[in-house]
């Protein structure tokens, strides 16, 4: 075996993310010496499949448009997305995300993210959703650029097995690397970045109420290998019961969409970001609704005035009261929505949309058939309906049969239960520290992002990337000793 002293550096963080990302350009800026493993070929984890918004209050944007804000209020309102269950999750932490997270917006903009808004969404009471540009694939363009620039030394592939601890200290980990085991010792800390655990069906099955347990992951490739590792050392887990969704998703589009098209060059994406905060909202409506119609949810409102969901058999199943958690539990976890003329009627204008990104544009049925005509067939009768998309016909005409629905008729999908995160996560002190049952630290280990929400509560858009980019900036530079305030304390 390769003499584990070939492989030692201040720093070892496991995952390649955003928040592992942000944690190792943080702490190679401090003159650390830094190695990231990654499970995967490349780099990006669930940062780069998500919309990438970031919610932060005190920011630039905010000041240049007069709007006032303070960490305080952004606590309070986070509060407000879901009261009863969040009230009393993990305080600091929620207060240590708000009163970091304008700092965490200006660093990202150091290393080159371009940002448009802010934007708002109820119940903040004052816009503070950013959005990168063009999509959430620069973070991870503009991390790995800074990485490479400071020396981090990534390696992909990497097979994290289990953490190396002498007494009660983790000291490194051991890591497959090409069918070869490897130590690698952190003189430092061991920094756990590995996201949530929707990817791993035997923890969902675990821990997730029935409902979820046969979603499908918005990122099979997020497997819980951080609460793993940490609860093999003696962690504690907390809220592993909990999370928002699962949430009906259609498809990605066959065609990817203008945003997913764009170049991540530096110089074009200031452009861009120069562009969407100076032209009028209303000309960036177009581009916002090839997103929408790409990647966001229907609303639960379809069912409300009418739609109903099939399975893939065409059969209705429930009375769409939650229709996603309804769906996962058939078999292949994926349906129709069915409703008709009427119905796509009144979803062509306000007040009624198919889907929304708050504050900036609502995509109305007429946005889909235009931009999504792949998730769009029609019929006159329930036979033709069935046999243009493949379904049993005798159970698509009994499930339109219980229905109000009238013809013409039409179908959107296929449409599939999907988990985006869960919430369940690694208990973390305010510096990151990952504790036991007891409330004591694990000498040498640490966990950001996803992992380390320490049993936050995450609701509402733009909260997960702003966590996981703050934690592990606040971790990386608090393990060079960059900051101070959080060094000895993190050591």
């Amino acid at each position: 075996m390769t003499n584990p002293s070939d492989h030692s550096a201040d720093v070892i963080v496991v995952g390649g993310g955003g928040s592992g990302l942000s944690a190792a350009v943080a702490a190679a800026e401090g003159g650390a010496r830094v190695v990231l493993l990654e499970r995967r070929p490349f780099v990006g984890g669930t940062t780069a499949l998500s919309i990438g918004s970031l919610t932060a209050a005190g920011t630039s944007f905010q000041r240049r448009r007069g709007i006032t804000d303070t960490a305080d209020d952004l606590v309070e309102d986070m509060w407000k997305f879901d009261t009863p269950l969040l009230t009393g999750d993990a305080p600091k932490l929620r207060r240590l995300y708000a009163t970091e997270s304008a700092t965490t917006l200006d660093w990202l903009m150091h290393h080159g993210v371009s940002f448009a808004g802010p934007f708002p969404e109820p119940p903040h009471r004052v816009p503070r959703m950013h959005n990168v540009i063009p999509n959430s694939r620069t973070y991870i363009v503009r991390l790995k650029e800074a990485a490479r620039r400071l020396g981090v030394r990534t390696i992909t592939s990497a097979e994290v097995a289990e953490l190396m601890s002498e007494g009660d200290a983790v000291v490194g980990v051991t890591a497959t690397v090409d069918g070869e085991p490897l130590h690698f010792l952190a003189t430092r800390g061991v920094v756990l970045a590995t996201g949530d655990f929707s990817g791993n069906a035997q923890m969902r099955q675990a821990h997730l109420p029935q409902g979820a347990v046969t979603a499908l992951p918005i990122n099979p490739d997020s497997l819980g290998i951080g609460h793993r590792l940490a609860a093999n050392a003696g962690a504690e887990l907390k809220h592993m019961d909990t999370l928002f969704g699962p949430q009906l998703r259609f498809p990605p589009s066959p065609k990817p969409g203008l945003l997913d098209r764009l170049p991540t060059w530096r110089w074009l994406c200031r452009i861009e970001g120069l562009v969407a905060n100076s032209v009028p909202p209303a000309l960036l409506r177009p581009v916002v609704k090839s997103l929408l119609v790409s990647h966001m949810s229907p609303t639960d409102s379809l069912f409300r005035r009418g739609a109903i969901l099939v399975d893939s058999t065409g059969e209705r199943f429930g009375e769409e009261q939650s229709p996603a958690e309804e769906l996962s539990a058939r078999t292949g976890g994926s349906g129709f929505l069915i409703l008709d003329e009427r119905i796509a009627a009144e979803f062509d204008i306000p007040p009624h949309h198919v889907s929304t990104a708050p504050g900036i544009a609502f995509a109305y049925f007429k946005d889909y058939r235009k931009g999504r005509p792949d998730l769009i067939t029609a019929a006159k009768t329930p036979a033709e309906l069935a046999g243009r998309l493949g379904l049993d016909g005798s159970a698509l005409e009994g499930a339109i049969a219980s229905s109000s629905l009238r013809p013409g008729f039409v179908a959107m999908g296929p449409v599939s239960s999907m988990l985006t995160v869960t919430e369940g996560s690694v208990a973390v002190d305010e510096q990151q520290r990952v504790l036991r049952p007891n409330g004591t630290a694990i000498s040498g280990l640490f966990a950001v992002g996803g992992v380390g929400q320490g049993g936050m509560m995450l609701k509402g858009h733009g909260h997960h990337i702003g966590w996981a980019m703050t934690s592990g900036r606040l971790v990386g530079q608090a393990l060079a000793g960059s900051r101070p305030d959080r060094a000895a304390a993190a050591r």
